[in-house]
């Protein structure tokens, strides 16, 4: 239903509220105080959040890289993900 708090529960989940109160625990771990990109918790907005600016391919692993994953093995990663939604052939090309 809406306006229940689904939302507001999410974005605590993944880190962009803090509760007022309680803590936050995923598979057992409080995580209640660590910041969004130490949380290993990913969330798909509504409205759609790609960067105009990168291709496809590097909108995919731009969370890798932010992780401090190495560029080859971003790649590799980000190939395989292409071609398990069968786009590989989109890497190169741009959102908009």
């Amino acid at each position: 239903p809406s306006g229940c708090g689904k939302t507001t529960v999410l974005r605590m989940v993944a880190g962009f509220e803090e509760p007022s109160a309680g803590k936050i625990v995923v598979a057992g771990k409080d995580i209640t105080r660590l910041k969004p990109n130490q949380r290993n918790v990913g969330m798909v907005f509504q409205a759609y959040a790609l960067f105009p600016n990168l291709t496809v391919a590097q909108n995919i692993g731009f969370g890798l890289k932010v992780a401090g994953m190495q560029k080859a093995a971003i790649d590799s990663r980000v190939a395989e993900m292409l071609d398990i939604i069968k786009l590989p052939q989109m890497a190169d090309r741009y959102p908009y």
